[in-house]
């Protein structure tokens, strides 16, 4: 089984109606981790603990999946892997958000770091090996990634997640490609999460 895992923090219930393909038992289950009792990481890790899948599939609810992702995680496990992402696309797009996406694609192939919007996948056993999510408010998915490709093969699978550009529509696409550089950097210099947060919510 496969348990895919959505965090949501004040989305409209409509935001999850692309996901209810995913609630099939016994080939698939959906839980949603709600983000008001908690920082997301926290979320994620109390959904991951209740969940029954063999394989985890953690994915934002702004996003939407390839059609046959779960098929496509499947044979990504069935051929090896520990863990792995989608590639990444954004919808509405025009020609900086291809670039930016572009880039993100870039980053994630080479230095083997998607972020959550992506969608991520890994086995449970790779997963409690990785020690999961983290209490994090921010950065939790690059955090957990940074843990879940050491211990296995890491992949990054062609399809694309389409997710929503409305914080590059809404703030501007080059203000909000620097204010993720800025957490970044100070993810990587270790400022405190709760700063991080503050950074990226001005």
């Amino acid at each position: 089984m496969i348990s895919v895992v959505v965090p949501v923090r004040g989305e409209p219930p409509e935001a999850l109606a692309s996901f209810s393909r995913f609630d099939a038992p016994p080939d698939s289950e959906l839980l949603v981790a709600d983000g008001t009792q908690g920082s997301r990481g926290l979320c994620l890790a109390r959904a991951a603990a209740r969940a029954r899948g063999d394989i985890l599939f953690f994915v934002h609810a702004d996003s939407r999946p390839p059609e046959n992702a779960l098929e496509l995680i499947r044979r990504a496990v069935a051929n090896g892997a520990a863990a792995g992402a989608f590639s990444l696309a954004y919808e509405p797009s025009d020609a900086r958000l291809r670039w930016i996406a572009w880039w993100a694609n870039r980053r994630a192939r080479v230095l083997r770091l998607p972020f959550g919007d992506q969608g991520i996948f890994c086995r449970r056993d790779a997963y409690e090996r990785a020690g999961g999510f983290r209490d994090l408010p921010i950065c939790d998915d690059l955090d957990f990634v940074r843990r879940l490709r050491r211990v296995g093969r890491f992949v990054i699978r062609p399809e694309k997640t389409v997710t929503s550009s409305r914080r590059y529509r809404e703030r501007g696409a080059l203000r909000q490609v620097l204010r993720v550089w800025k957490v970044l950097a100070g993810y990587f210099l270790g400022v405190d999460p709760a700063r991080l947060a503050s950074w990226y919510d001005r």
